[in-house]
């Protein structure tokens, strides 16, 4: 039996950053356990740090909020209205936008105190217009954000095409945020990980959690395929499978499942894009490596990883919409992640009303690589008793306790 201060349940982007500021804030012991299931989220990940684009609804949210009617108006038989921005809460901007402010810092500290290096890249995220409702959809983002003007250009088509000369003639302009980047999502839970392991964090890597172990109220440890391991504090970051150790921890079922992504990967080109982009079809991210990355589908299949022709073909001529010279290009791979969805698209954070020694770290849906770094802070302040960089209320557990779904 091996005891710790803390225990983390699983090694994406989430887990890896609390086991990274814990160990970098504290001198407790600490223990981190991951068993890479088909699926994997933080391995899915586009790596876009678009904390406005995904908090007013670009990059996965406006293709989700385009599924959303489209299935709507099915269902009713009706026309799909013009789309309106699919905007978080105040407090889900202040939880993207402070973790955004952390990258530069965090990118240069791992780079310089642990020889790690996650590709962050500042290059801004472009909603692309190609019509009068993509401008009214635009203009009624921007209207809704009057206190982030300041990070958002209007650039009209002739200013669009000097930026990005490869997008399409068809396009009538663009927005601009300008704060919203992009790091290798692959790099950035290795650097985690790496920078949390020099700093004495024992990890068990490839180990299945068997189950929760419980003393009375509290929660004591994980019993895994390496033996048991004893802790004072076990949190549960184990994204898209979080209800499963939350049940266990708590007798009680909390509303976070899979939400289906859909990723396709295009060879090596040369450099074509000079900054992300949106549209209302996909989100396009050319990589550090010369690879297009072309996303996401939102899909409810429960666990299912597999690749539909349709979803590809989808979001294939979605970038090829925008950038024509994809026409001339290969598609390398396609593969399928699970975001740790939410009924409200929120998080959940903190700890539960009558269980002792159990935090979740859970339920980032589409935005756990931008969040990684607040939520690895936010834990941090919870374990070490300190008060809180943000009031955390909106996004504990408790706020479904009297959902009727």
């Amino acid at each position: 039996m091996n005891k710790y201060d803390v225990v983390i349940a699983g090694g994406g982007a989430v887990g890896a950053a609390c086991a990274y500021f814990l160990s970098r804030d504290t001198g407790l012991k600490i223990a981190l356990v991951d068993l890479k299931k088909p699926g994997n989220a933080s391995r899915a990940s586009a790596g876009g740090l678009w904390a406005i684009g995904e908090s007013v609804g670009l990059g996965c949210g406006v293709i989700f909020f385009k599924t959303l009617s489209k299935l709507h108006s099915e269902a009713k038989g009706e026309e799909v209205p013009t789309m309106r921005p699919h905007q978080l809460p105040d407090c889900f901007f202040e939880f993207a936008l402070k973790s955004n402010d952390m990258y530069p810092d965090l990118y240069e500290e791992l780079r310089t105190k642990h020889n790690v290096d996650f590709k962050f890249e500042r290059t801004g995220l472009k909603f692309i217009m190609y019509n009068r409702e993509d401008e009214l959809y635009a203009d009624q983002i921007v209207s809704g954000i009057p206190h982030l003007s300041d990070q958002i250009r209007w650039l009209n088509a002739e200013q669009l095409k000097a930026e990005e000369p490869y997008v399409t003639s068809d396009a009538i302009g663009a927005i601009d945020f300008i704060c919203d980047h992009q790091v290798n999502p692959y790099r950035l839970v290795e650097a985690y990980t790496e920078a949390a392991r020099q700093n004495g964090v024992e990890l068990f890597l490839n180990t299945e959690i068997q189950s929760v172990l419980k003393e009375g109220e509290r929660v004591v440890g994980l019993q895994t395929a390496a033996g048991e391991l004893r802790c004072d504090t076990l949190v549960n970051a184990t994204g898209a499978w979080a209800n499963d150790l939350y049940k266990q921890a708590t007798g009680k079922d909390m509303p976070v499942y899979p939400v289906k992504g859909q990723i396709v990967l295009s060879e090596r080109m040369p450099k074509i894009m000079n900054g992300c982009i949106s549209t209302s079809d996909c989100y396009i991210a050319q990589k550090d490596n010369g690879e297009i990355l072309i996303g996401s589908s939102t899909e409810e299949k429960g666990f299912d990883t597999t690749n539909s022709l349709d979803k590809i073909q989808e979001l294939s001529r979605g970038a090829m919409k925008c950038l024509p010279i994809l026409n001339e290009s290969n598609i390398k791979r396609c593969w399928a992640g699970l975001r740790p969805g939410t009924p409200d698209e929120l998080p959940i954070l903190g700890k539960v009303s009558g269980v002792e020694g159990y935090l979740n770290a859970c339920g980032h849906f589409r935005t756990g690589i931008l969040t990684s770094a607040i939520t690895g802070k936010l834990i941090t302040e919870l374990v070490t008793n300190q008060p809180t960089s943000i009031d955390l209320t909106p996004f504990n557990v408790s706020r479904f306790d009297n959902d009727p779904t």
